[in-house]
Formats: structure tokens, C-alpha cells, sequence
């Protein structure tokens, strides 16, 4: 018998209490933008065919739990969500499709990295639209998101079409460019800087003064000045509705892995370890499971937006703020104890019985008083 019964596997952890309510707090709120803006939800299996992912995944198969059906077909836990409701989309969807989600992802890390394996996300894909007003629907819906979680937020945006086609301007083969590609996303200067116009593209970041030095870099690249002219139009849309000050544009995220084909963005947070919200256009990733249908998303990480919250609470010491009574009752005082709990957004009937348990309880739990009910009297102690 393995030792492993008392423990959880790395990268994972129990999640209780006022962090369990949080998370469903997230979700809440989020699903409450999302429907705000014509989105429907969309559940998907937790475990899907290898398969699935080999097709349409960026994903390294060394990162993916797997298992195998009682046929020995390969199986997968689900690596990410994007992939999944491709294949949905290409086969049993049609027309336009405006989806959301909350589901947990499952990834190994290598060694003690002290990543997390399991990470709760939500999102949004539209599926069916290309052009500037689907990817609007899609930024705006971000954009909310972001500010939901806090008043102190900035979105990037960035065209990995303006990268594209600089890079291929350097005919360099294919491994090159792919690690290339991997520096200019870590903003790695001195292992570029041989790369000619490559080595700017980092401090392509600011304001709208980024697009007038990218139209100079482009010069007469036909592709790369295209792909800024539609990054302004999206840019100048953004501010005019008034969120100038919350955006900022980013030529340098063109992402590891060659995932995306148009609009890029990431969002972040005040007090973030990382960015917590990333997505952007996808047009070709659904052809992948033969359907051509154009899509534009993007994913939250919940995870990372609740340990965020929880920190800046911790570090402000509010952790306690919400008033929460603890009711406790003799057996010809529950009617009475119903009454109040049930009029009552902050009271919750207890569990114990005893006058001491209850107040032990109540201290060690938080709350912020002890109401009493015996032989129908009503006793209120303030904690």
C-alpha cells in the first residue's frame, strides 16, 4: 500500500472556505459579463481522446496527464479549453457561436517548479466571425472582465501578422525562427540583437506613438503594414469608448508557440505575479478538425486572479471584514432560530450544541458574534 494516502499530488491543493467562496464568487461574476454580452456556456469533458490535442493543440504532449480507456486508447486529462471546443465547433456547431466557460486545466510541471497542475480558468470564443467587430466584442468582454476583478488593471495589445511578417523578411530556417520566436517573446535583447530589425521589435511598447516607429520599421512590407493599420483602427475604437488609459499596445507579444494569427492580448492586475488574462485571433486552429471556421477568445486565469485577491487582503489585513453571525439553539428554540437565520444575509445556524463549543467555534471561525436561542429567549454575544 502506498504512502500517499494523507497527500495530494504536486501541484495541486485542497481549496476551502472563504477561498472555495471566492473562486465561486469569480465565477460568478464573470458569468454574469458574459451573459451580459450574449455569450452561452459550454461544459466539455474532462478527459478527451490524446488525439484531440495532437490536432489542435500548441501544447507539448510531455505536459499532458494521460490514461488510457478500457480499449487502450490513449486518453488525456484536459490540457486546455480552446482545443476542446474546437473540435465541438467543428462538428457539431455551425454558423456563429458565442461561447464562455469555467473549467480546470491539468498540466505537468517539471520537477519542483511549484507550478500549478490543476489551474481553474474561464473564457470566452467566438466562432463564425472574423473583422474588427468581433474582435472588439472580444476585447470590450475582456476589458470588463479585467476591470471586475480590479479598478487597477491594463490591457496589451499586439499583431503577431506585424511579426510574421518582419521575421520572414530574414528567410531564416524553420528551428531558428522557432527559438527566435521564443526570445522575442521573453524580451530576451542581448540574444537578438544580430537579428537586425527582429531586435526592436521588444521595445515596440507604449502608447500610440508605437504604431508611427512600427509603420518605419515595416518600411514597404506590405504584410506588416497591414497588420498595424488594423491594430490602429482597433486602438483608436478602444479610445474613443474611453479606455485610452487602460490600454497600451505591445509588438512584442507574438507568443512561444504559433498559435495565433492576428490580434494579440494580454491583461494584468495590480499585485499579478503574471499576466492573468491572454488570448487574441485564431483563424486556423478549427480547420485543424476540417471546418474552416475563423475564431478570436481568451482565457482567464482564475487561479492566479484569486491568489492575487487573497494577497493584497492578507497583506491589508481585511481578510475578517464581513459580518457573519453563528446561531445556536435548544431543540424548542429552532422555529425561532429559523426565522432569523432565514431573515438574516449574514447568520448561519450552527452545528454544535453546547454554549462553550459554540463559542469556541464562532472565535476560531471568524465570525463576528454568538446569537443565542434557548427556551425561546434570544441571548446576542459580540465576538
Amino acid at each position: 500500500m502506498s504512502g500517499n494516502n494523507r497527500n495530494i499530488p504536486g501541484g495541486t491543493r485542497d481549496i476551502m472556505f472563504a477561498e472555495a467562496e471566492l473562486y465561486r464568487s469569480l465565477d460568478n461574476r464573470l458569468t454574469e459579463i458574459y451573459k451580459k454580452n450574449g455569450f452561452y456556456e459550454i461544459m466539455t469533458p474532462v478527459i478527451e481522446y490524446y488525439d484531440v490535442f495532437e490536432t489542435g493543440s500548441t501544447m507539448g504532449q510531455e505536459q499532458m496527464y494521460k490514461l488510457t480507456d478500457p480499449d487502450g486508447r490513449l486518453l488525456v486529462l484536459r490540457a486546455d479549453n480552446t482545443t476542446p471546443i474546437a473540435r465541438v465547433a467543428a462538428t457539431r456547431l455551425g454558423g456563429v457561436n458565442k461561447l464562455f466557460y469555467h473549467q480546470k486545466v491539468y498540466r505537468l510541471s517539471p520537477g519542483h517548479t511549484g507550478r500549478k497542475s490543476e489551474i481553474a480558468q474561464s473564457g470566452v470564443e467566438i466562432l463564425g466571425a472574423s473583422g474588427v467587430q468581433s474582435d472588439l466584442l472580444c476585447l470590450i468582454t475582456a476589458i470588463e472582465t479585467l476591470s471586475s476583478f480590479s479598478d487597477d488593471y491594463k490591457l496589451e495589445l499586439g499583431h503577431v501578422g506585424f511579426y510574421n511578417a518582419i521575421i520572414s523578411e530574414l528567410e531564416l530556417e524553420d528551428e531558428t525562427a522557432k527559438n527566435l520566436r521564443k526570445l522575442v517573446e521573453a524580451k530576451d535583447i542581448n540574444k537578438i540583437s544580430d537579428y537586425g530589425k527582429i531586435k526592436k521589435i521588444p521595445f515596440l511598447f507604449g502608447g500610440e506613438e508605437v504604431l508611427y516607429e512600427a509603420k518605419a520599421l515595416a518600411g514597404d512590407n506590405k504584410e506588416a503594414l497591414a497588420a498595424i493599420a488594423y491594430l490602429e483602427e482597433l486602438y483608436t475604437a478602444l479610445c474613443q469608448a474611453g479606455y485610452k488609459d487602460k490600454i497600451m499596445i505591445d509588438l512584442g507579444i507574438v507568443h512561444s508557440l504559433d498559435y495565433y494569427t492576428g490580434v494579440v492580448f494580454r491583461g494584468y492586475m495590480a499585485g499579478a505575479a503574471s499576466p492573468v488574462l491572454a488570448g487574441g485571433r485564431y483563424d486556423t486552429l478549427i480547420s485543424k478538425f476540417n471546418n474552416d471556421i475563423p475564431a478570436t477568445g481568451f482565457g482567464v486565469n482564475v487561479s492566479e486572479v484569486a491568489d492575487t485577491i487573497i494577497k493584497a487582503n492578507r497583506d491589508a489585513k481585511t481578510l475578517n471584514i464581513v459580518h457573519r453571525e453563528l446561531v445556536c439553539f435548544d431543540e424548542e428554540s429552532l422555529g425561532q432560530a429559523l426565522e432569523y437565520t432565514r431573515n438574516s444575509d449574514f447568520a448561519e445556524l450552527s452545528p454544535l450544541a453546547g454554549k462553550k463549543e459554540n463559542l469556541e467555534y464562532a472565535e476560531n471561525a471568524g465570525f463576528s458574534a454568538l446569537i443565542c436561542f434557548e427556551k425561546g429567549e434570544k441571548k446576542v454575544i459580540k465576538l
